[in-house]
């Protein structure tokens, strides 16, 4: 098919000085789904999987299409630098993992990208933009959303949430008390819960290669056999290390407290310290 232009109009074009041999600029085609990925950067973004993996691929669910092994939510987050396409069916999203450390004095968390830990992602993509979008969402948190917050370990749930109910379990039905101070008698002789075993926890790669140092408390309940139960984060301090802490809290283990001469459960405040040790010289 030949256009015919009119020749008032070529006479008009050459009057304004129109250049009839000039190429048309090309109009620019968008690509939905590029576009929908691009809104990722610059955002503060949590993968969902907690993915421990530097290369994952994703499915049209969000889903990552191979197991991977996971890691603290602390350790799960990326900043996206660039998305581009790779074929039809996928999306590449290039970036670096991203560690949070809790800031005690603002009492929130600060990202701290790691520049030398690069990540790739590859999403799936069938051409259905909103499709596509309920993809990103899947895969993505921005900021610690409420369904990132329930997909955690107890004790983080109970951090960001703490009147949430615990799970029935042994303890369900029994006193527990909560030493306040120095014990006081009361018709017979109290006592607290005192510790007879302790863990260390060991550091995460991140928080050595970026020397964290500072402490992790948490709360625990002690039962009447003197194991923690109920652990729960009170005060955090990232890069996984948080994790570290429950899991060696885990394994302490107490003479239970008293009260009249019975073993009771209580409740008691626990910390430890990250404190890097520089090696011995050679």
């Amino acid at each position: 098919m030949v256009a015919i232009v009119p020749m008032a109009v070529m006479q008009a074009q050459q009057l304004l000085g129109v250049n009839q041999s000039a190429t048309p600029t090309p109009i620019e085609s968008h690509d939905p789904d590029v576009d929908a990925a691009a809104q990722t950067i610059g955002r503060a973004l949590f993968l969902r999987c907690f993915c421990a993996d530097n290369n994952l691929s994703f499915d049209a669910q969000g889903k990552p299409q191979a197991s991977a092994k996971t890691t603290d939510w602390t350790l799960a987050g990326i900043n996206v630098q660039k998305v581009e396409r790779k074929g039809p069916g996928e999306i590449e999203l290039d970036g670096v993992r991203v560690a949070m450390r809790y800031a005690t004095d603002r009492h929130e968390f600060d990202r701290d990208p790691q520049n030398d830990d690069k990540m790739r992602l590859t999403l799936a993509d069938n051409g259905d933009a909103a499709a596509f979008t309920r993809e990103l969402q899947a895969v993505f948190s921005t900021g610690i959303d409420r369904p990132l917050q329930r997909s955690m370990p107890d004790f983080w749930q109970h951090y960001f949430d703490p009147s949430m109910a615990w799970p029935q379990d042994a303890l369900t039905g029994q006193q527990i008390v909560a030493f306040a101070g120095p014990p006081v008698a009361a018709g017979g002789a109290e006592s607290e819960p005192t510790l007879t075993h302790r863990a260390e926890a060991g550091y995460t790669p991140l928080a050595s290669h970026d020397r964290v140092t500072g402490t992790v408390q948490v709360r625990m309940v002690v039962d009447l056999e003197g194991k923690p139960r109920h652990i729960v984060i009170v005060q955090p301090l990232g890069y996984g290390l948080d994790a570290r802490a429950v899991e060696a809290a885990a394994k302490f283990r107490f003479t239970p407290a008293t009260i009249r001469g019975k073993p009771v459960a209580s409740t008691v405040l626990m910390s430890q310290d990250f404190l890097l040790v520089s090696p011995p010289p050679h």
